[in-house]
């Protein structure tokens, strides 16, 4: 049996709408077989199918090697659904990783990709899923170019889930379908100076460099308490706040390990758990392991 591991994601990190993902250490972890059919555990029945984002991942990826097989596949799951962390993403991932590894296809790390972008439809959650750490990435035509980018030990990253979801689709209705060549200019300038910074450490300015103005002003607005949270994360000395992917998740970036328990989020709208996370640069893991209780 194969243990599968991988990280959630957080997406446009401000200026990078599209292009920047980031993998944070809370998992996703499946334990995968060869199966006569497709048989899911520790998953609510509307999603015990071959419809499971995960087995379509996995039944794509064989597809394409001219394979057809079952699995059997227990599902340990942390990362909340529709809440802006790459749950959907950590599926395809995982699905492709236990179609690759199962059945020895000797696909390279950029095929991979090239599936998992196939799937979602952008590479910005499955990048940093698959390959961890930050990463930028471009889609050209048929061609996925990304570049991992080590970021300063000396940032800390806390997330806010609240107790409501948002849907993807219904985030990017609220999106203009045209942006002014002010607005770009704002957004890509900043973007720049952000990678740089992220890398070398430097706090200065950081809060200036994760401005947005193609996606957050307008997503914001769908997520209550998000002025109010902005106000207390940087009161308590926080360096920069903003959506993570599309929401409803926020993302907090400061110089302190547990920089979520210094603050007060009382009289919220919503309910907010906290949570204080580091980087995973090591990306998606495959594993053998033994595993009792297995489905013969």
């Amino acid at each position: 049996m194969l243990r599968i591991k991988v990280p959630a994601t957080s997406a446009n990190l401000g200026p990078g709408f599209d292009t920047f993902g980031l993998a944070l250490n809370l998992f996703n972890i499946f334990y995968v077989e060869k199966a006569e059919d497709i048989f899911l555990e520790n998953v609510e029945e509307e999603f015990r199918n071959e419809n499971n984002t995960f087995v379509v991942a996995y039944t794509k990826t064989l597809a394409g090697c001219g394979k057809k097989a079952g699995i059997h596949v227990k599902f340990d799951t942390k990362i909340p659904i529709s809440r802006g962390l790459g749950s959907s993403s950590s599926l395809v991932v995982a699905g492709v990783l236990a179609a690759n590894s199962l059945h020895h296809l000797q696909l390279s790390v950029q095929e991979m990709l090239k599936i998992c972008v196939e799937i979602e439809g952008h590479p910005d959650n499955v990048a940093p899923c698959l390959l961890g750490g930050f990463v930028t990435s471009l889609l050209d035509k048929n061609s996925i170019y990304t570049q991992k980018i080590d970021i300063h030990p000396k940032f800390h990253f806390s997330v806010f889930i609240p107790d409501f979801e948002l849907k993807t689709s219904d985030a990017r209705k609220v999106l203009p379908e045209k942006i002014s060549l002010k607005d770009s200019v704002f957004t890509l300038s900043r973007a720049v100076f952000l990678c740089f910074a992220l890398q070398k450490g430097e706090e200065r300015n950081l809060n200036v460099f994760f401005q947005d103005k193609i996606h957050e002003p307008y997503r914001k607005k769908l997520i209550p308490d998000y002025e109010d949270l902005q106000k207390e994360v940087m009161r308590k000395g926080g360096l920069a706040f903003m959506i993570s992917g599309s929401g409803s998740t926020c993302l907090a970036v400061s110089l302190e390990e547990n920089f979520s328990k210094n603050l007060d989020l009382s009289g919220m709208k919503a309910k907010w758990k906290t949570m204080d996370c580091r980087v995973h640069s090591e990306g998606a893991e495959v594993t053998e392991v033994e595993f009792k209780n297995q489905k013969k």
